[in-house]
């Protein structure tokens, strides 16, 4: 059987759509490229008419997107996000979960162009808005980028632009492939533009949904790295509050402190504060006199003179040594090693007099470690840094999300920078499922609103379709009754006259012929051919009709049938009457003939002549005797002249 045109390009755009996907699925493998090849496929084996292979393959499709579609929908309450990527891991070593499953919009498509061939393209069962959701579904994907814009998503829920280009050559052909199953189907096409209006809603729905929920999440995940700013802010403040108060603690004596008053001030500040690696005592000449706590490392430290080895941190001395101001030094190596920050403040005996400096050295590390403790280390890498250099971090940077949070710490005289960047899998498992769920359940709900005003108006169309069937038939019953009626009355009247036919006299008078006395009268026309002959055979039928009007209502009213006989003869049935009273009855419809003006050509009137018959005992009947003695009273007639009436005497 030949293709017709519309079969043929179809195939045509099909086929373009395999070797499409072939050369993708070769290039760029992935689950996506791999359901739009079996896709392709099972297409082209449906177009070919083995629909085995096309429902085959079309499940397969199905099935292949399935399990990531169950990711996107099921709750992190039943099946965690680290068990999807676990799962991944071990289908494909080295995989995540972006590997494992599709991007939302192009799984949901795919499987709605999957579903139209397990559905084998009927409109009945819902293909046509299926086709118009997964066309939908390919804008919405294409548009993507543009929705997104000034916002970078967690998720890419859009497939490439050549997956996009070779579904969309997929979906063309099926449009085209079904256009002349669908063509001329009135309900169809008002149950797809109603349905794909609630279909572009649930679209629009999980749009906003989405993108707030990602936005939502985004100022959630924000929250970690202001929180531990605002701790770190806030541990800086107290620390400088605490070395305040431990240098105003020797104004109230006039002799720099000894190290056990030193060593007993100093402790209990080391105790809040574990990251301060000492606390010192520097004499105006810069030399550390004083050290606590006393470690190896610290006591290594006493009688060196800071100017020297440690020039980096004079700006900061300097004016504190002078009783000027209080100083940090920038991030530096300590004495102890590691990188930190020394803050010095004047130290002023009971007359106000300069005795020196307190420095108090915090090693990064340690300050780190003591602010990022309280920090879960899955969910993302935490860092520290002074401009490129990286402080101290904290966390894990396996599979990083997009979003990197930055915020600013002062810390002395230096701003620096503590920044987070959230795992992407920690960041997944904090999405919500709601407008996933909303766009699966709005396109499920707009395919079942279709089904049901598709099978609604078919079934009105159906019962229309009945009615008038019914109608039509009713009425062909109807007609048939009429012409069975029509059938039967002819049967048993006379065509011409109306009045009843020899048959329905022959049966009347059959079932009546026990009634006594009981009388025939038979008429005949006088001279009816010279009618025929001279006025024509319309003028006859006209004087025969007229005869028949006037015997049957002359008769009827006696009780007896009328009916015409033969040609221009006439029989009257009178039960009841005897012979005098049917006589009268002849003689009447005798003198009423004559008064109807029926005329012959030359002007005589036309008449009759009639023979009466009457049976008065309870004999049996002989029908052939009594209407041959009818006959023969009628001859009589005749030949007495005719226009008269003639009785007969009937007897065994």
């Amino acid at each position: 059987m030949p293709l017709t045109l519309f079969a043929r390009t179809a195939l045509s755009l099909t086929v373009a759509a395999v070797l499409g996907a072939t050369a993708l699925l070769v290039t760029s493998p992935d689950i996506t490229t791999l359901a739009l090849w079996c896709l392709g496929l099972a297409q082209l084996a449906g177009m070919r008419g083995a629909w085995r292979l096309a429902c085959l393959l079309a499940a397969g499709t199905f099935g292949l997107l399935a399990p990531g579609m169950a990711s996107y929908l099921l709750p992190e309450a039943w099946l965690p996000t680290a068990t999807w990527q676990l799962l991944a891991e071990r289908m494909l070593p080295g995989a995540t979960l972006e590997t494992f499953r599709a991007p939302l919009l192009a799984a949901v498509s795919l499987q709605l162009t999957a579903l139209v061939l397990l559905l084998r393209c009927r409109a009945w069962l819902g293909a046509p808005l299926l086709v118009m959701s997964a066309s939908l579904l390919l804008v919405l994907q294409a548009i993507e980028p543009v929705l997104s814009t000034g916002f970078t998503p967690l998720l890419h829920y859009a497939a490439q632009g050549p997956v996009l280009v070779i579904h969309a050559l997929l979906l063309l052909a099926q449009i085209v492939f079904s256009s002349a199953h669908w063509h001329g189907k009135r309900y169809m096409s008002l149950s797809l533009w109603a349905t794909s209006g609630l279909a572009g809603l649930a679209l629009l729905l999980w749009q906003q949904l989405h993108l707030q929920a990602e936005r939502t999440l985004f100022q959630h995940a924000e929250a970690r790295v202001q929180t531990a700013t605002t701790q770190l802010n806030r541990e800086i403040s107290d620390h400088l509050d605490a070395m305040r108060r431990f240098a105003r603690t020797w104004e109230l004596q006039s002799t720099p402190p000894t190290y056990r008053q030193w060593e007993h001030q100093a402790k209990g500040y080391k105790r809040d504060f574990d990251y301060l690696i000492n606390i010192a005592f520097i004499t105006p000449d810069s030399g550390i006199r004083q050290v606590y706590p006393a470690t190896p490392l610290n006591l290594s430290t006493l009688g060196l003179r800071l100017f020297d080895v440690q020039p980096a941190g004079r700006r900061a001395l300097e004016p504190a040594l002078r009783g000027e101001q209080e100083g940090s030094t920038d991030i530096i190596e300590l004495l102890q090693g590691g990188a930190g920050m020394i803050h010095y403040l004047p130290v002023r005996n009971d007359a106000g007099a300069v005795l020196g400096a307190t420095a108090m050295a915090i090693s990064f590390p340690r300050l780190a470690e003591t602010l990022f403790e309280r920090l879960p280390s899955p969910e993302g890498l935490i860092q520290w840094r002074d401009d490129d250099q990286v402080l101290a971090e904290h966390g894990d940077a396996t599979r990083p999300g997009p979003w990197v949070y930055r915020h600013q710490v002062a810390l002395g005289n230096q701003t620096l920078t503590l920044s987070d960047r959230p795992r992407r899998d920690h960041l997944l498992s904090q999405l919500p499922r709601l407008p996933t769920l909303t766009l699966v359940l709005g396109l499920t709900f707009a395919y079942l609103v279709y089904l049901v005003i598709y099978t609604f108006m078919r079934l009105g169309d159906q019962h229309r379709a009945m009615q008038q069937s019914n109608a039509s038939l009713q009425q062909e019953m109807k007609t048939r009754s009429q012409l069975q009626r029509e059938v039967e009355w002819l049967a048993r009247h006379d065509e011409l006259t109306g009045i009843a036919n020899r048959r329905h006299f022959l049966d009347h008078a059959s079932a009546h012929q026990n009634v006594r006395p009981l009388s025939l009268a038979l008429f005949d026309i006088d001279h009816f051919k010279r009618v025929n002959d001279q006025l024509g055979h319309l003028v006859g039928d006209d004087y025969l009709a007229r005869m028949a009007e006037l015997g049957e209502a002359l008769v009827a009213h006696r009780g007896g049938l009328f009916a015409r006989y033969g040609g221009e003869e006439f029989i009257a049935w009178l039960p009841g009457l005897d012979l005098e009273a049917a006589r009268s009855v002849a003689e009447s419809l005798r003198l009423k003939l004559v008064d109807a003006h029926l005329a012959h050509a030359d002007g005589e009137p036309i008449t009759l002549s009639a023979g009466v018959v009457s049976v008065d005992d309870a004999q049996t009947l002989d029908m052939t005797r009594l209407m041959q003695t009818a006959d023969e009273a009628l001859y009589r007639a005749k030949r007495a002249g005719r226009n008269r009436v003639a009785t007969g005497h009937f007897s065994d």
